[in-house]
């Protein structure tokens, strides 16, 4: 029963078929044989494999600098909390910065400055104040902060981006993690933001960050990773450069330090 169990949620995938081979279950030896490959997959998965994000450890090596006042000092810059990208000094950041989302990047510091730009957001927010708290070291990464955020604001002004008038309600975002890793200069070199702890607190409909600031402002975007419509728009408009504002960078323009090929909502190659 329980290999049963292992099974069940594999049959989409066994009756997609992989590669060439057929993959029909049944009595025969070919649906036999697929079944097989399928376990395998898993089976031969090593656990001590070393991820590509493990480059940022450094080797091994101990930080140079105190992590966590780091981290604390970046995250309480007046332009952090008031998510005004541009405005917070540059050398903060290293020259091979990205920034990961569930659905946004990779993208580098340069397209990220212009798109959070490109929203004008603190036109619309003139309020907008994040709050970081929990600040702590990952047990895995001394190199890596981890901490929870919460934003609010009131949408007052225009989204000029949208042409939309301000709904005057208030925006109040579910608590979310962020992460903020490190480079041995002390330089910020990965940032990432996820989904929120509990999609149920706040007003904004379980959405988080610029997400959710657009529910307030009227735009209730889709933001579900994997989801077909937006990945075919947010690819569309960087080739097309439609917009200032991008949800990615070119594959040119990130670090090669970067592996995967996902980008945007697309769901995780590796």
């Amino acid at each position: 029963m329980k290999g049963l169990a292992v099974l069940i949620p594999l049959l989409p995938i066994l009756a997609s078929g992989f590669g060439s081979q057929s993959t029909r279950i049944g009595t025969g030896g070919v649906g036999r044989l697929s079944i097989h490959r399928s376990v395998a997959l898993f089976s031969s998965v090593d656990e001590d494999e070393e991820n590509w994000l493990d480059y940022l450890k450094w080797g091994g090596q101990e930080p140079g600098f105190d992590v966590l006042e780091r981290a604390k000092e970046f995250t309480s810059e007046p332009a952090f909390l008031a998510f005004r990208l541009r405005d917070i000094p540059e050398d903060y950041y290293s020259e091979d910065y990205v920034f990961r989302g569930p659905v946004v990047g990779p993208i580098n510091r340069r397209d990220l400055v212009e798109t959070n730009a490109a929203f004008l957001l603190n036109e619309a927010f003139p309020d907008l104040q994040r709050n970081p708290f929990g600040h702590c070291i990952d047990p895995e990464n001394p190199f890596r902060v981890l901490y929870f955020d919460r934003w609010k604001g009131t949408n007052t002004g225009e989204l000029k981006m949208f042409f939309l008038p301000p709904t005057n309600k208030k925006s109040i975002s579910p608590v979310t993690p962020f992460s903020v890793t490190f480079a041995p200069d002390g330089k910020v070199i990965y940032e990432t933001v996820t989904t929120a702890v509990d999609r149920f607190e706040g007003n904004t409909k379980g959405k988080v960050a610029v997400f959710g600031l657009l529910e307030t402002a009227g735009i209730p975007l889709d933001n579900s990773i994997g989801n077909p419509l937006l990945i075919f728009s947010q690819k569309l408009n960087r080739f097309l450069g439609l917009m200032t504002a991008q949800t990615q960078s070119k594959a040119e323009n990130v670090p090669s330090w970067w592996k995967s090929r996902a980008v945007g909502a697309e769901p995780n190659d590796r």
